[in-house]
């Protein structure tokens, strides 16, 4: 299987050849990243395009802070939330973005590094501000609530879209809002979400918060959606080193992709890891690319989803 890695948009490419038969899955744990060697390529390239002064790098919120501001109804509150949406065009998914745990705007915000991209890129992003509302502010809330606001923000935003709810819904988070993410995919795979909200398409972790999540290992084990894990080497505020945990869980997936992105340097922020890895191998290009492999060749059916 050859995979091209200089991914068009999917909204302006050729329709892909998918397999008609159901995927073939290799051993428990076997990953695309391990069986394509393009792919392998891919996902690990950012680790060789570090930047000498982390502290140099621009921060992602500008993106974002420009972006208008809407509310949103919960069953717990209103929230703050932004919506981006292609220039023209129905979007090829949805992608809901969550954000650490710190109030500072520039961690708010940080996602909005890619969110220009993304818009080129034909996909739409929701970007909720949970500092916003108490019930959903990292510092006091419970993970049920929370779970419950991002599904009615993403609900909102997909009717907001021309596809409605028949868009994909892809997920991003960082840190304590990686956590938040996963519980999401989890709530969404076993049928225990909102009611017109399916299963998540893909699932983008950095350097999630993950270690007081209870069960994790076997909820993990039941999700079979393309993850992308990232983690910045010189992360001080949750050790390079937690990620050999979460990647062997990940890893040991009965079915779906697992691709794994170490980056050099970063720290704790996703918009200084994307940054850090400039370029067309970095880590902001990957992110963006992510909603056409994970539609596209690591979606269930697809050229790589059981390699």
């Amino acid at each position: 299987v050859c995979l091209l890695l200089d991914l068009p948009p999917l909204s302006r490419a050729a329709p892909r050849a998918r397999t008609a038969a159901p995927p073939q899955h290799g051993s428990p744990g076997l990953v695309a990243a391990e069986r394509s060697p393009a792919l392998e390529e891919w996902a690990s390239e950012a680790d060789d395009m570090a930047v000498d002064e982390v502290a140099s790098l621009p921060d992602g919120a500008p993106a974002a802070e420009a972006l208008e501001s809407q509310w949103v109804e919960t069953p717990v509150g209103r929230v703050e939330v932004k919506l981006s949406v292609p220039a023209s065009g129905r979007p090829i998914a949805l992608a809901l973005l969550i954000h650490g745990m710190s109030p500072a705007r520039e961690i708010i915000w940080e996602w909005g590094c890619i969110v220009q991209s993304m818009r080129e890129r034909s996909t739409a992003v929701v970007y909720p501000n949970l500092h916003s509302c108490d019930r959903t502010a990292p510092a006091g809330s419970s993970p049920q609530d929370v779970a419950v606001a991002l599904e009615a923000i993403a609900l909102w935003a997909l009717e907001q879209l021309d596809g409605g709810t028949s868009t994909p819904l892809l997920v991003y988070g960082k840190s304590w809002g990686g956590a938040r993410a996963l519980e999401l995919c989890i709530r969404l795979n076993d049928g225990t979400g909102a009611a017109g909200l399916g299963p998540a398409a893909g699932l983008v972790l950095a350097c999630p918060a993950v270690s007081k999540m209870e069960d994790r290992a076997a909820r993990v084990a039941a999700l079979n959606l393309p993850i992308l894990l990232a983690w910045a080497r010189d992360d001080d505020v949750i050790p390079f080193a937690s990620s050999e945990p979460m990647l062997a869980e990940l890893r040991a997936r009965p079915a779906g992709p697992t691709i794994f992105v170490p980056v050099g340097v970063g720290g704790h922020r996703v918009d200084r890891m994307a940054a850090g890895s400039a370029g067309r191998a970095g880590l902001a290009s990957k992110l963006s690319e992510w909603p056409d492999l994970a539609l596209g060749p690591l979606a269930p059916g697809g050229l790589l989803y059981g390699l």
